[in-house]
């Protein structure tokens, strides 16, 4: 018998391939982000958000230089940032060849210690990304000013359920991994097996989609910084 082919979902490429490993459909969200976001602040943080959204606006932005583009500039940062952190995702041991000795890391509770540590460097690199970023929206005007102050409120107060839910992918990793195990009829040994690369490339594919979510923040505070001296902007990978 034929297996029923999987749905085909939509959404970020986080969510469609999230939905892709664990074999289910990406539906929408049952409630509107505004619902979700009052079950997500407390009320420190609601009272906290409240307090920069009604604080008067200051008195102007501070100096800049003219021979100096801050929206050109954090836009390459944005690139760079992006491109060191997707290398030290290929870079891991985890995608390398299996060091020598009688037992390679085969086991899922290697992957899931390497995936859980990749995870961690990206929620560092993006967030210290965006410390830059709205450093360098105070210094345009009072309005940056104040989204930059909002966005800093809105990092900690939503920092626990987003690793919350991100971390939920790990999850759907050991199962994937647990499903190509148990489909293979390969013989253990010292040489990692066609599924297991099969599954290294399926975390390595999920950690770069997961890179993408985590730098959207960032992406909006370089829009608000206007375009780059050549008009472009900062665009989302597909």
């Amino acid at each position: 018998m034929q297996s029923q082919p999987r749905p085909t979902p939509s959404g970020p490429r986080f969510v469609r391939q999230l939905a892709q490993l664990a074999g289910t459909a990406a539906d929408a969200p049952a409630h509107p982000l505004s619902q979700l976001l009052s079950h997500w602040l407390e009320w420190k943080q609601a009272v906290a958000l409240a307090r920069v959204l009604d604080a008067p606006a200051g008195t102007g932005p501070a100096a800049v230089s003219p021979a100096v583009s801050p929206a050109g500039d954090a836009a390459a940062e944005l690139a760079e940032a992006r491109a060191a952190l997707a290398q030290s995702i290929g870079r891991d041991r985890a995608f390398a060849a299996p060091p020598e000795g009688p037992r390679p890391p085969f086991e899922w509770s290697y992957f899931q210690q390497r995936h859980m540590a990749l995870q961690h460097l990206l929620e560092s690199g993006s967030g210290r990304l965006r410390e830059t970023l709205r450093q360098r929206l105070a210094a345009r005007s009072p309005a940056l000013a104040r989204l930059a102050a909002v966005d800093a409120v809105m990092e900690q107060a939503l920092a626990r359920p987003t690793r919350s839910l991100l971390g939920r992918a790990t999850a759907v990793l050991e199962h994937r991994f647990q499903e190509l195990l148990s489909a293979s009829d390969e013989a253990p040994g010292t040489e990692a097996p066609a599924w297991l690369e099969r599954f290294r490339h399926d975390m390595h594919e999920l950690l770069l989609a997961e890179l993408d979510i985590r730098l959207q923040p960032a992406e909006g505070l370089l829009a608000a910084l206007g375009p780059a001296p050549d008009g472009t902007h900062a665009t989302n990978p597909p």
